[in-house]
């Protein structure tokens, strides 16, 4: 019966375990990191929330269309480590430009790699694509 109970809780620990490993997918599964867009526009909204960060950006194409882009980043953890938090950088209304490696399913979903803020301070956030990330303009593909 003890051992019974002991492989009871192992178990329910492991699938616990396998089901949040689950939960968290790698970037590189959901974005891609060859197809880049830049996106200008105004933001509606910001989640500084586990697991990722979220904006949510309002952009405008050549015919005045509306089309809200949801935006992910790190972990506000992440953010805070190297000095950025949402209530000190990122105000609702204000316009944006964001370069993101979009969603492979096409829909209006990118993983952020630079933001350049409104005062035109231009905030890298993946390294990886440091130097490829770096113009500007309504590029939405």
């Amino acid at each position: 019966m003890r051992y019974g109970f002991a492989g009871a809780v192992i178990l329910g620990a492991l699938l616990w375990a396998a089901a949040d490993l689950r939960a968290h997918h790698a970037v590189q599964a959901a974005f891609d990191q060859d197809d880049h867009a830049t996106l200008t526009g105004v933001l509606t909204k910001v989640l500084w929330i586990n697991p990722h960060v979220r904006w949510f950006l309002d952009v405008k194409d050549e015919s005045g269309k509306v089309t809200t882009w949801t935006i992910s980043g790190a972990g506000p953890g992440g953010f805070r480590d190297i000095g950025i938090s949402g209530r000190d950088v990122f105000k609702t209304g204000e316009t944006y430009t964001a370069i993101v490696a979009r969603a492979r399913d096409k829909s209006p979903n990118g993983y952020v790699l630079t933001f350049i803020l409104p005062d035109g301070r231009k905030i890298d956030l993946w390294h990886q694509y440091k130097s490829e990330a770096t113009s500007t303009g309504a590029d939405t593909k």
